[in-house]
């Protein structure tokens, strides 16, 4: 029952992420419409690039990591959750306070390059995107009650509403008036926020951790120490700041190399992001809560037959998205990317970026799993070392591959390249901590041999049939082509 129970809030979760990035799709579609790429985009990206740099180190990062294991260990569950809410709430709009009346202060540390000019115009933008942050806050906090309680569809499908409200926003703008549209996408990411607050409200109107919270007010018992979750919290910041600097580096990286490097990065990383969201994320929003209750009632063995069956499914799954990937890059980049602009010769280098990218996708989504092992033990520090370690392994690879590779347009392949070699270091020093040991115990020799046997020959049949599978792809997209 259990096991099916987990299966299903795994298969909802990755719905729900799928969802979200097949309107993310259709919502880059229509800013391209209506925006173009050049001032006007740049100006946009921009805007609402600070919001969600600061939404993946501090929200759906380092609080996601520190706020369920403390709230999991607290015996006043309301008390302690209010006090989270009223603290943090304070916090970051006095936050989103400062980067709204020092807008350009702040758009200037995003946009190194930006004129004057074009820093007065993005400002205001600022500081319209940067409230996202504060309903996003409050909707992590109340994701992480509905996950500990193992009810995943409102939160997994609620980052759709970020895409959603871009596109109905869509309707109202006008494609001769970039500058006025700017306006009307920035309002709706904000809308977007408020509507994700609200579905969550919603969803927990009648929640018993909602109702103490009340209780804790009426009886005036408001008053919880909440320095462990603050501890853990900052180190968790060190970590996720980590993760978001070595994206940070690599566009910096790019941006001495060919005109497109940024691109291919970007592009490859797109295609990526897909399976890691959909297999490694999915799967490890469901397994924390689990991992996290088993090792609070002391049993540990229980936690680690779930992370061995965790382990399984997910490597499994990874393997399989790396083998397709690897092998269709070309023709992935070429279906999804390769119009107008972008030329046969941008698929080939954009297709060898996403296969470096993809040599490091098992690594990548093995060490989310087992990074939870050390957050459900309260090693938040622990994990921000190997974070940083990680970071600047990629740098002093990303680094040597662009002197030492003499090809001009292939330096960038060593940017990506960088990136999955962290991998390997980021999955060795977590099962580190793990233990060897334990980790060896978690591995099925039969499982492991049949799924290798499986894998192996899934790989040789795709290369066999590679070419009539695309004939038919081909024939099958130029017929609904021509239909529409």
């Amino acid at each position: 029952m259990q096991k099916n129970k987990v299966f299903k809030n795994f298969i909802i979760n990755a719905l729900g992420i799928l969802f979200s990035r097949v309107l993310g799709l259709v919502r880059d579609v229509l800013l391209a419409l209506f925006l173009g790429a050049g001032l006007y985009s740049d100006i946009f990206f921009v805007a609402i690039k600070m919001p969600a740099f600061f939404r993946r180190i501090f929200a759906e990062g380092a609080f996601g990591q520190s706020f369920l294991p403390n709230f999991t260990s607290a015996k006043k569950k309301g008390a302690f959750t209010l006090a989270v809410l009223v603290q943090f709430c304070a916090i970051v709009f006095l936050f989103c306070l400062l980067v709204s009346f020092f807008a350009e202060f702040f758009t200037k540390i995003f946009a190194f390059g930006f004129s004057v000019e074009t820093i007065a115009k993005a400002a205001p933008l600022v500081a319209i995107n940067f409230w996202y942050l504060f309903f996003i806050f409050l909707v992590t906090l109340l994701g992480a009650i509905l996950n500990y309680e193992q009810k995943f569809f409102i939160t997994s499908f609620s980052s759709s509403f970020f895409n959603l409200c871009i596109v109905l926003a869509a309707f109202f703008v006008d494609a001769n008036e970039p500058e006025k549209n700017l306006y009307y996408f920035s309002y709706a990411i904000v809308l977007s926020g408020l509507a994700q607050l609200i579905w969550h409200i919603i969803a927990l109107r009648n929640n018993p951790v909602i109702k103490a919270m009340y209780l804790s007010i009426k009886l005036k018992k408001t008053k919880v120490r909440l320095k462990k979750f603050y501890s853990t919290f900052f180190h968790g910041i060190l970590g996720s700041s980590a993760t978001q600097l070595s994206t940070l580096l690599d566009t910096t990286i790019a941006s001495f190399l060919l005109t497109g490097s940024i691109s291919y990065l970007y592009y490859a990383n797109r295609v990526f992001q897909l399976p890691l969201a959909l297999f490694a994320i999915a799967l490890t929003q469901v397994s924390f809560p689990k991992i996290l209750k088993h090792l609070k009632s002391g049993e540990e063995k229980l936690a680690l037959n779930f992370m061995q069956k965790a382990l399984e499914a997910l490597s499994f799954l990874l393997i399989l998205a790396t083998i397709i990937g690897i092998i269709f890059a070309y023709e992935i980049t070429a279906l999804l990317f390769e119009r107008g602009n972008f030329t046969d010769k941008d698929t080939k280098l954009t297709a060898l970026v996403l296969i470096s990218y993809m040599l490091g996708l098992l690594p990548f989504g093995l060490q989310k799993l087992f990074s939870l092992w050390l957050y459900a033990k309260f090693k938040q520090k622990v994990a921000a070392i190997i974070a940083f370690k990680a970071l600047l392994i990629s740098l002093v690879f990303s680094l040597a591959c662009v002197f030492l590779i003499e090809n001009a347009e292939y330096k960038v392949i060593g940017v990506s390249l960088a990136s999955s070699v962290s991998a390997f270091y980021l999955l060795g020093a977590n099962i580190k901590e793990f233990g060897f040991t334990r980790f060896l115990n978690l591995i099925r020799l039969k499982q492991f041999f049949i799924a290798c046997v499986f894998l192996l020959s899934f790989a040789l049949l795709l290369l066999e049939f590679k070419a009539i599978m695309i004939e038919h792809i081909v024939y099958i997209y130029e017929f609904f082509k021509g239909f529409v």
